[in-house]
């Protein structure tokens, strides 16, 4: 039979593993989120750009999900492929849709819809 020390001991140092495995472990939010994101007046090299109506160019690198909320005109892959969600508001009933823009690709989008989200794929 095992003596309360030893049983003691190995609980304990289940517990510190376990404990340092969540610890280190990246939270879910912060593993799909693109980061970072500037405005620049070009695409720089391995981003997913989004032009806006104004002219300036929102680059995102990284992989994952960033949001948007504004109007666009233009999409470029300059490296990894992208799909942005748009809403049409100029039907009756508002609806949602998304472009698919190909890895070193460029689309234009429909300046009359607000973009709310973008994902890169990696």
């Amino acid at each position: 039979m095992q003596s309360i020390t030893k049983l003691g001991t190995r609980t304990a140092m289940a517990v510190a593993v376990g404990a340092a495995a969540l610890i280190s472990a990246p939270s879910s939010a912060s593993a799909t989120e693109a980061q970072p994101q500037f405005w620049n007046y070009r695409c720089n090299d391995d981003r997913a750009c989004v032009y806006h109506v104004d002219g300036q160019v929102w680059n995102i690198e990284g992989c994952g999900v960033s949001g948007l909320d504004d109007y666009y005109n233009y999409a470029k892959a300059h490296g990894n492929s992208f799909r942005i969600y748009l809403e049409d508001r100029q039907t009756t009933y508002p609806m949602t849709y998304s472009v698919d823009v190909p890895a070193w690709s460029e689309k234009a989008l429909d300046s009359r819809d607000r973009a709310f989200r973008v994902q890169v794929f990696c």
